[in-house]
């Protein structure tokens, strides 16, 4: 069987005008690969035909990129359904107009094609697959699944749900929160697992908060309480003010680094030094070290090539895109050990030796430059957690600062 669909993009042509979507190619799914190829019409847009991804899909080819296996390629893995929200479309699918029933006798998984087809054109960053009005309507029934993941009732209020659903294994919406003065601001509310502690989103808050503090470029956010059921809510960095304002071009560093679903933890590529040579504008590498720091003080080993991503500010041009998914883990014990390499012997261990040792090869520090950043970083969390915790759970009487101490200033942690 050959599959065929439509590949579009979110662009604004000129000053002041809404996003529009402009047909960028097609995919091709045949039994043994997947082929993408670029549309004419976009290619005659000369500069403003900006590449797919920062490593293979260039716009200087004219043949069709191919990817051999059952698993496309890394940009589109990045737009297709996938965690939470997959799970909850797929025990709906009989109600939405539109979509197959799952494959095989015993109701298996949608394969990677139902995955893109049916994922919403306002997911990640700015591509979609399949025809903007052939999408089915998303949001509603991710709120219904919504309520009863929280087992609370959930009215947005001054909330609008977007059709935007985003991966990762935690309840998570896009809607657009209406900011007196600024217009509709499209912001990500991620709820906590049923079966983590509920205050976990305000311990996300606070590394975030923490972050910014250090310099770290962070969306805004905060947590919210939706009726009685705690959330986090953090703006989206993929999309400017309104629905119909820009949106911006993101890739996960598992693209960049070549990587699809799938690949092994050990992969030599799910490498922070790696990622450092995608990095071209300046500061990045400085930032993505600080990043690592943050993430060992925070006791986040969730920092897995998808929890970390590029955005395109132009024709060949990629920014590491603002800090997200920093989750300290409630069971942590120190060192924290990463989801990434942190050396290029492979070392995910975040020792004060690796950590140090880490400055060099990412961010092209001496050691006593490292260790400055290393003390300054772990010092930041240690003092000021608590006061930044306590601000996100003012109103969150559930929420207990002295359950996450062993978390944020263990005892027996570097440095």
């Amino acid at each position: 069987m050959i599959r065929r669909a439509p590949v579009f993009r979110w662009m604004t042509l000129s000053a002041g005008t809404q996003r529009t979507a402009i047909r960028v190619g097609e995919l091709c799914q045949k039994a043994t690969h997947w082929e993408f190829v670029y549309d004419a019409n976009y290619l005659a847009l000369g500069p403003l035909a900006w590449e797919l991804d920062p490593t293979r899909i260039r716009t200087k080819q004219r043949s069709p990129y191919t990817v051999v296996g059952a698993v496309p390629h890394g940009v589109f893995c990045d737009v297709a359904l996938s965690g939470w929200s997959l799970d909850a479309l797929r025990k709906r699918r009989h109600e939405l107009p539109g979509l197959l029933p799952g494959q095989g006798k015993d109701g298996e998984p949608w394969g990677w094609w139902e995955r893109l087809i049916y994922a919403p054109a306002d997911g990640f960053g700015a591509l979609f697959v399949g025809e903007p009005d052939s999408k089915p309507p998303l949001g509603t029934v991710l709120i219904d699944q919504l309520l009863k993941v929280t087992k609370a009732t959930l009215m947005p209020g001054h909330m609008q749900t977007s059709s935007g659903a985003m991966g990762g294994e935690r309840p998570k919406l896009t809607a657009y929160r209406d900011e007196a003065g600024t217009g509709d601001a499209p912001v990500i509310l991620k709820f906590a697992l049923p079966s983590e502690r509920a205050d976990s989103v305000v311990a996300e808050a606070t590394a975030l908060s923490l972050a910014s503090e250090l310099g770290l470029r962070v969306p805004t956010h905060h947590v919210d309480l939706i009726n009685d059921v705690p959330a986090l809510s953090i703006a989206r960095f993929d999309r400017g003010l309104g629905k119909s304002g820009l949106a911006y071009h993101c890739v996960s560093a598992a693209t960049a680094l070549e990587l699809t679903p799938g690949t092994d933890r050990d992969d030599r590529r799910r490498s922070y030094v790696q990622l450092r040579s995608k990095l071209k504008q300046a500061g990045d590498a400085l930032e993505l070290y600080r990043r690592i720091v943050l993430n060992a003080a925070v006791g986040n080993s969730d920092d897995h090539p998808w929890n970390t991503s590029l955005r395109q500010t132009g024709l060949g041009s990629w920014e590491l895109s603002p800090l997200y998914d920093v989750m300290p883990f409630f069971a942590h014990q120190p060192p924290t050990v990463m989801g990434m390499a942190l050396r290029r012997g492979g070392e995910r261990a975040a020792t004060q030796e690796n950590l140090v040792a880490a400055g060099l090869e990412i961010a092209g520090l001496k050691p006593e430059a490292a260790q400055a950043v290393v003390d300054e970083i772990f010092r930041h969390v240690r003092v000021h957690w608590r006061r930044v915790f306590n601000q996100h759970a003012a109103h969150l009487p559930t929420a207990v600062a002295d359950d996450w101490a062993p978390v944020f200033e263990p005892s027996d942690q570097a440095p």
